[in-house]
């Protein structure tokens, strides 16, 4: 019996404290407008430095219908909480972050403490850290407010490029929100973003250079080819082409496996070495003569051979320019037993570093011409 009579006790607490509850702030979809892509520029205003544009996703009955799919809000302010806050008043539903994606910085934003800029986005319990962020060129409004015509109604170009569900490239560098902030803090690991430029007519987007920002010096820049180039070493990347010249002999390899690993040798009283080996496997695809299958062991030393030295000018720029996308340092501290002086040991060795590049290249035939 008092068993009984306080359950029934704790029951009616419970029910009491239900009708006590305030609402849970759910809103219904209808009540909602969902952003997309966030773009973060410098407004040259130094009160007012922070110059936000959301892509907004304008909600339609059908995937079929035609005419405006987006509409886009900007608004400079002192910060970029505050921003949004007033873009908030600008629209007649709830703004929701939950989709946004993509995470923009115009490029001279990247002269500021980039650290301040994305404390917003890591702080933000709404916002994905599996977002992908990137540089805008000429600016992130203009990359955000640039609507390609293959993009589709329902769907947004820059999700594409990123996700690999789309586009597949070697040129193009995927970086998550998360990885981004943990390189920011990381040492012995720096931050590198794809480029987005956006043309003139708004009708195209190109993505295949990339910036690294290392030790609050100037971003560098890296070319095309660098940021292949870059891929291949840091993430394997297959699916490339390789393209040699030799006299009047030029022909391009397409490759189908990659796979790379290094270590770092230090000894007393020796220069600290770097050691790479890449191993790579394709096919001859295109050619400008005819191709012998018996010289197909003269053709890997071809490949083999001017791999070797893109890869060790790349390495020995990122030296030069004090920066370490790959995670040199990273890796040096992990294989050390750890105390305060590891890291500045590994300051001391990079400049000294020298590369030893091997490249295995195994072209397996010279394609299917009978």
């Amino acid at each position: 019996m008092i068993i009984s009579l306080h359950r029934r006790f704790i029951i009616t607490i419970l029910a009491l404290s239900m009708l006590l509850q305030s609402g849970c702030g759910f809103k219904d979809i209808d009540k909602r407008i969902f952003v997309l892509s966030i773009g973060i520029d410098h407004s040259d205003n130094d009160e007012k430095p922070y110059k936000i544009t959301l892509k907004l996703a304008v909600p339609s009955g059908s995937i079929k219908e035609t005419g405006t799919k987006y509409t886009y809000l900007t608004k400079e302010s002192e910060s970029i909480a505050s921003a949004v806050r007033l873009l908030k008043s600008h629209v007649d539903k709830e703004i929701d972050f939950g989709h946004a994606k993509v995470i923009v910085f115009g490029e001279k934003i990247l002269e500021h403490d980039m650290n301040e800029v994305i404390d917003f986005f890591v702080r933000r319990r709404d916002i994905q850290k599996m977002s992908w962020v990137a540089v805008g060129k000429p600016s992130a409004e203009a990359v955000l407010k640039a609507e390609p015509s293959s993009e589709k109604s329902g769907s947004h170009a820059l999700f594409n490029f990123f996700d690999q569900d789309g586009v597949e490239s070697v040129y193009i560098v995927s970086t998550y929100l998360f990885d981004f902030y943990r390189r920011m803090s990381e040492k012995g690991y720096d931050p590198i973003l794809p480029v987005l430029s956006s043309s003139d007519n708004k009708k195209k987007i190109v993505v295949n250079n990339s910036i690294l920002l290392a030790n609050n010096k100037e971003p560098l820049k890296l070319s095309p080819e660098e940021t292949k180039l870059y891929n291949v070493m840091a993430n394997n990347n297959e699916k490339l082409n390789l393209t040699v010249k030799r006299d009047k002999l030029l022909f391009t390899v397409s490759i189908d496996a990659s796979k790379t690993n290094y270590k770092i040798i230090t000894k007393p009283k020796q220069r600290p070495v770097l050691k790479m080996n890449v191993s790579m496997k394709g096919v001859i695809e295109e050619a400008n003569q005819p191709m012998n299958p018996a010289k197909l062991s003269t053709y890997d030393k071809y490949v083999s051979k001017d791999l070797e030295k893109q890869l060790t000018e790349l390495l020995t720029k990122l030296q030069e320019n004090d920066a370490d996308p790959i995670g040199f340092g990273l890796r040096y501290q992990a294989s050390k037993l750890h105390t305060e002086k590891t890291y500045k040991e590994w300051r001391q060795i990079y400049p000294e570093l020298s590369f030893d590049v091997h490249v295995k290249v195994s072209i397996m035939s010279t394609g299917i011409v009978e």
